[in-house]
């Protein structure tokens, strides 16, 4: 709340001014995907929200009275005729107003530090940095695929020149980069891949060290994870389709639906289409709504050695459109043709 204010001081015949205080209160109130990819959705993985939430500035409206520097009141001084007022002492000027660069300049600098460690391979922050045998930093993951990539001998990114594959691991430029990082002068967007980077990596790991102990939902997200190259882990069929079986062998009933997928269109390794129907109907029976699509598809269109059949394709069907699966991991694209096929059965 503002202070009331004064009335104005009566005017005097020098009408020299005069300094006056006002109070005031203030109230201080916040992919082209494989077929086992395409059509599935990891609806109950938490994504990283790397946006912090907003602060809004709840202050209350300050008064201008309130904002003002309330010094003591000089005693008025009266100039004869022959006086003349004496010249205002300079006020000095302080470190911030005599360099009013120095900040910037700062910035500058460690936006400049920070691009010089910049991969030059992944065109980021690397968050396992390498020193390679061409004196330049690396992530690892970028230069190892480059040497595996590279036909002959391998080379230098940066000169071309012939090099060796010995790899140091760089700690110092982990920390620095993780200072800068912290500093917030780091271009925005460097920074924020790095951290998101730092995120997936330490999500992977922990989800790795859950299925090396048997979590069979942790080796259904890895499967997930490589079959679609997501939480920075590079596309890898056959290590999806591994961790898929594995997850159906504690009977998990994504990971059966999604092994039996692999299965029966050949991901990640040979087809085996007896096997794959059998997964993919265990699937189905426990609830998988994932499994019944394909069961779906498969009755709707006669595929696989099954016969066309309006009448189980629209069973199975009926469960997605119903919302009757326990398992909802079917994406909505999927879940759209499934609706679409569902209204040609009933046409």
């Amino acid at each position: 709340m503002m202070a009331d204010q004064e009335d104005e001081p009566a005017a005097t015949d020098l009408e020299l001014p005069t300094d006056s205080s006002s109070e005031a209160e203030s109230d201080s109130s916040s992919e082209a995907a494989p077929p086992s990819q395409a059509r599935c959705t990891e609806s109950s993985d938490s994504d990283d929200n790397d946006e912090m939430p907003s602060l809004e500035d709840d202050r209350g409206t300050i008064a201008p009275a309130a904002r003002a520097d309330m010094a003591p009141e000089e005693p008025e001084t009266v100039l004869e005729d022959n006086e003349t007022a004496p010249a205002p002492v300079p006020v000095p000027a302080n470190d911030e107003d005599a360099n009013p660069t120095k900040e910037a300049k700062c910035v500058e600098a460690i936006s400049a530090a920070a691009a010089n460690l910049v991969c030059p391979i992944a065109q980021a922050l690397p968050t396992e940095p390498v020193t390679a045998e061409d004196g330049h930093i690396y992530e690892r993951e970028a230069i190892e695929s480059w040497f595996r990539a590279k036909d002959g001998d391998p080379t230098s990114p940066i000169t071309g020149a012939r090099m060796g594959t010995r790899l140091l691991e760089a700690h110092q430029v982990r920390n620095t980069i993780e200072a800068l990082v912290k500093s917030g002068a780091v271009d925005s967007e460097l920074a924020t891949a790095w951290k998101r980077k730092l995120a997936d990596e330490t999500l992977v790991k922990e989800t790795r060290s859950k299925a090396e102990l048997g979590d069979a939902n942790a080796m259904w997200r890895l499967g997930l994870w490589y079959g679609s190259g997501m939480k920075g882990l590079a596309k890898d069929m056959a290590q999806s389709r591994a961790w898929y079986e594995r997850s159906a062998a504690t009977r998990d009933t994504r990971g059966m639906a999604l092994f039996g997928e692999c299965l029966l269109n050949g991901c990640g390794g040979p087809k085996d289409i007896g096997f794959g129907l059998v997964n993919v109907t265990e699937a189905a029976g426990l609830g998988s709504d994932f499994a019944a699509c394909n069961l779906g598809e498969l009755f709707f269109h006669g595929n696989f050695g099954l016969p066309k059949d309006p009448v189980r394709a629209r069973f199975w069907l009926k469960k997605i459109a119903d919302g009757e699966c326990a398992h909802k991991h079917l994406n909505e694209e999927w879940m759209a043709k499934c609706r679409v096929w569902l209204r040609e059965l009933d046409e």
